[in-house]
């Protein structure tokens, strides 16, 4: 890595490609680029629409000073002296008809200097995704990166235009997973995340942890906002006193675990009845006192199920979730090319999706469009409207519905 002209070794040069065509395009990946970015270059050839966007972007992300996004001729000769004269990593956004080696404009940059390129190309039959180090390709070895073999011939998600409809801050994992696979991912998110309105309530629950004997948290973004109230009010995690904690799915005790609490159930099958049937066999629910952390609407089942076997539940929203207005680029490139797949990861991301877009005239106008579900309640909100999944993730998780809609393409195409 290089270490001159004030560039750390851990910075990267982003390469993104952009569009081609009237109806620009950009990937997820290189939206969440944007959001961390050190500075952000622009080529100068890039359709106006994308200049506008990442301008506003970074305008919202409150970087918008003079010097932040600049935009430069095509191969211009001082990029490299713009990209080491920031601090932090440069996303550099570049039109791009079809993708090769290296822009002739990084290839000034010092050999140490990582370049990476987003999206990457389908490559030859035996070849790699590659990590560019200056001007020489190397496989990448380490766990956790794009180490995927692509072939010619297209096998699971390869080349497949994937929606997002998660919320923006949920999505960074589900798309780098698509981009190891090397789907397109087209982040259309279709709801957003906000604190529930009755607050008292919420103050009330948080107040009174201590006579809980059980707190179950129905996702990780209730993990998210209990934890962002409950810090308002308590400065140390002791005070979340001596509740057994149950998560509905390892995404949710993975969260929980991550501030080093102990997660006492996470059922096998997550569903609201089988966290009720998991906890009572670790410790009988009758007239156990639970706090049920939960969204505004959410399923009856576990509520109901709990209290049929005995428990005194609080079932408190503590937040809920809202439409999210698509950005013009991800609506008009959906709404005139389609997609291969719509994934849906809750009922209330297919409500909002479906408000925006009309699911039943959509599949009809883009007949090869596959729908794939999380789980049950998200499938039961598909078939109210008419349809049948593709595909529902089992476990039901996001690397669940990625296996299964590979698995459903490898079979189709006959592997």
């Amino acid at each position: 890595m290089c270490y001159t002209a004030g560039m750390r070794s851990e910075e990267k040069v982003f390469v993104v490609g952009v569009g081609p065509g009237e109806l620009p395009f950009m990937s997820m990946h290189g939206a969440v680029l944007l959001a961390r970015a050190g500075r952000v270059l622009v080529d100068a050839t890039v359709s106006q629409a994308v200049r506008n966007y990442v301008k506003a972007q970074c305008a919202e992300a409150l970087k918008a000073d003079a010097d932040f996004v600049k935009e430069i001729a095509p191969d211009q000769t001082d990029f490299s002296k713009q990209a080491l004269s920031a601090k932090g990593d440069i996303v550099y956004f570049k039109r791009v008809e079809e993708w090769g080696g290296l822009p002739r404009c990084c290839l000034n940059l010092p050999p140490e200097c990582r370049v990476i390129l987003e999206p990457l190309p389908l490559l030859a039959e035996g070849d790699h995704l590659a990590l560019i180090e200056g001007k020489q390709a190397v496989r990448l070895q380490s766990h956790g990166t794009l180490a995927h073999t692509l072939k010619k011939k297209k096998r699971g998600l390869s080349g497949q235009r994937v929606v997002v409809t998660r919320a923006r801050t949920q999505s960074e994992d589900f798309t780098r997973s698509l981009a190891e696979r090397g789907a397109r991912a087209i982040a259309v998110p279709s709801i957003k995340i906000e604190p529930h309105t009755d607050r008292e309530s919420i103050v009330d629950a948080i107040a009174g942890l201590n006579g809980y004997d059980w707190v179950i948290f129905s996702s990780a973004n209730g993990v998210d906002m209990f934890f962002t109230l409950f810090f308002r009010k308590f400065k140390d995690m002791r005070d979340f006193g001596g509740a057994r904690i149950a998560a509905v799915g390892p995404a949710t005790a993975a969260r929980l675990e991550a501030l080093r609490l102990q997660v006492d159930v996470v059922p096998k099958v997550f569903t609201g009845k089988e966290v009720a049937k998991a906890i009572d066999k670790f410790d009988a629910l009758e007239n156990r006192r639970i706090l049920l952390i939960r969204p505004e609407k959410g399923s009856a089942d576990l509520p109901k199920t709990l209290e049929d076997m005995g428990a005194i539940v609080d079932d408190i929203p503590f937040y809920r979730t809202v439409s999210e207005q698509p950005e013009v680029m991800e609506n008009a490139a959906l709404r005139s090319e389609g997609a291969d797949w719509l994934t849906f990861c809750s009922p209330s991301a297919v409500k909002h999706f479906h408000a925006q877009y009309d699911l039943k005239e959509m599949t009809h106008q883009f007949t090869g469009l596959k729908l794939a579900s999380i789980g049950p309640e998200t499938t039961n909100a598909i078939r109210e409207l008419g349809l049948e999944v593709t595909v529902e993730a089992e476990p039901h998780t996001v690397p669940g519905m990625i296996e299964a809609m590979e698995r459903y393409e490898d079979e189709r195409r006959g592997f």
